[in-house]
């Protein structure tokens, strides 16, 4: 089949103080407490669209890359997998966001070139008014060497990119942010469009994350013919596991002009201890083991057009995780980015929808 379905649940939101959204626009608003939270934030700087859906169109390309090398941030072997083009559909409305994707069939004909990838791609964002809790579990199957010119002597462009279709890797990951100024500062206007971004305004992040990387492969994972270096002494090995747990910080900033137009920049970094393992499966044997460091980098941009019924945006979020594993200088990096282009109408209801509500009947 050409069409695969892809089915991401991209949040449950914290729900926003109960108000008309007409009395939130006007510049003179003060502050209104977030009734779950008891968190003020001032409306003059956010509008919050609790009792409308948020209704979405969208096109995204997501591609996932595995790679070793021998510094961080030096080139070495690259997997990548082979990305498609997805047209999808999606809503929002008080806690809950839901997107469905469907693969254009007429449109990623490149099997041919880059081989045939799987994925199961399922990510959880609870946003609280201070707080980002963004639970991680994405597997990958069927990867290309990238960069085969750089680790072939004999690579001649136009050739088909050497295939990987027994290359797998999986992910768990947890990240729980802070927001200093969450007053003034939404998320949810940028990537979740049910908020309004009315004035310029920018928060510094905290957090706390964890992650549990698997990369496994039925032979080898650097294939005897690419000519090595010393990565890992040059020892056979086919499944790396890597564990770790670290700390987080950065800034995120709003631009806004006449409250239309808006640029959204995000980024964090962190560093983490951990644990990692190399093995060699075919002959039961650990070939390394022990604790390591590793790096992340988490980065969002969002450029577009909104107002109080429509949005019209492009977003690309990346996160990239780098281990040292076995011999120092010998780096494990698993990087993830998605491009989305979203059209957004909201539309006011006449009642609530009370499922969807839980502030109606729990609180």
């Amino acid at each position: 089949m050409l069409i695969r379905a892809i089915i991401s649940i991209s949040g449950f939101l914290m729900v926003m103080s109960y108000l008309p959204v007409e009395a939130q626009i006007f510049d003179d608003a003060s502050e209104i407490f977030d009734e779950t939270t008891q968190i003020k934030y001032d409306t003059n700087y956010i509008a919050v669209y609790r009792d409308e859906l948020t209704t979405r169109m969208y096109l995204s390309r997501k591609q996932n890359t595995y790679g070793m090398s021998e510094q961080l941030l030096k080139n070495g072997l690259e997997y990548k997998t082979n990305d498609n083009l997805i047209l999808g559909l999606g809503y929002t409305y008080s806690f809950l966001t839901l997107n469905l994707g469907v693969k254009l069939p007429f449109i990623n004909g490149d099997d041919d070139l880059y081989g045939e990838s799987s994925y199961i791609d399922i990510q959880a964002h609870t946003m609280f008014r201070s707080y980002l809790v963004e639970l991680y579990l994405q597997w990958n199957k069927g990867y290309y060497i990238a960069n085969p010119d750089q680790v072939f002597t004999d690579w001649e462009p136009g050739q088909p990119f050497p295939s990987r279709g027994d290359l797998r890797t999986s992910i768990v990951g947890l990240n729980i942010q802070h927001l200093f100024n969450s007053s003034k500062y939404s998320y949810k206007a940028s990537f979740l469009q049910n908020e309004f971004q009315k004035r310029s305004a920018g928060s510094p992040i905290v957090g706390v994350e964890a992650y549990w990387m698997l990369g496994m492969a039925d032979s080898t994972i650097i294939p005897p013919q690419v000519p090595r270096v010393s990565y890992l002494d040059n020892e056979a090995f086919n499944q790396v596991d890597i564990a770790n747990v670290g700390l987080n910080g950065g800034y995120a900033y709003t631009f806004v002009w006449n409250e239309k137009l808006y640029l959204s920049l995000s980024s964090t970094f962190g560093i983490s201890g951990g644990y990692n393992s190399v093995y060699h499966t075919h002959t039961s044997n650990t070939l390394r083991s022990g604790v390591s460091v590793g790096v992340t980098n988490l980065s969002r941009v969002s450029l577009g057009f909104n107002s109080t019924k429509y949005y019209v945006g492009l977003s690309f979020i990346n996160f990239s995780m780098s281990n040292l594993v076995g011999s120092p200088g010998d780096w494990v990096t698993y990087s993830t980015g998605n491009i989305r282009i979203n059209i957004v109408k909201r539309f006011r209801l006449k009642r609530s929808i009370k499922i969807l509500r839980p502030d109606l009947w729990i609180f």
